[in-house]
């Protein structure tokens, strides 16, 4: 831990559905706080993107815990993805996707849809995001042939009207990695 003085670093928001927020104690590192929740650096840097370098955590800093759930999580966004939007995806008798996503007339460019694809091993599937509330934004769809796993693929994309709907589609916005 590092022993500067500096103020602590807080996310804007821990994703309560899959993620808890732990404050980081005086003797903290972050391979101690990784092996206490039985998590991979990776995760944690996946989650924690309020703080540059996590080998340099400080007392009273706040961290994202992923919960211990492989059957939820959320998507990173891209550079593409519109502010204050997120992604979940969930495991229940396939893949369900949902997204706080503008409405799609709100991107640049002449983008009709938003789909979801997922990618297995040796096969992908996709789905049209459907709009089911407008404030705030809510966008879900179902992908059936694909079992979520750690090895499954992710993508968020807009596409426009004409085009092949082959992964990534035309402007991805959200992607596991």
């Amino acid at each position: 831990m590092l022993n500067r003085k500096i103020q602590p670093r807080k996310p804007q928001r821990c994703f309560n559905h899959c993620a808890i927020k732990y404050t980081v104690e005086k003797e903290d590192t972050i391979h101690k706080i990784a092996s206490n929740f039985n998590i991979s650096l990776r995760d944690l840097k996946k989650y924690n993107r309020h703080i540059m370098n996590l080998n340099y955590i400080t007392e009273g800093d706040v961290i994202c815990i992923p919960k211990p759930h492989p059957h939820c999580s959320f998507i990173e966004p891209s550079s593409n993805a519109p502010k204050d939007s997120y992604v979940l995806v969930a495991s229940s008798n396939g893949i369900c996707i949902l997204a706080n996503l503008p409405p799609i007339d709100r991107l640049k460019g002449d983008y009709n849809s938003y789909y979801a694809y997922a990618m297995g091993m040796f096969n992908y599937d996709y789905v049209k995001l459907s709009n089911v509330s407008k404030n705030p934004s809510i966008w879900l769809g179902e992908i059936k042939n694909i079992e979520l796993n750690p090895f499954t693929k992710i993508l968020i994309s807009a596409n426009k009207e004409n085009s092949s709907l082959n992964p990534p589609g035309d402007l991805v916005l959200f992607e596991n990695t």
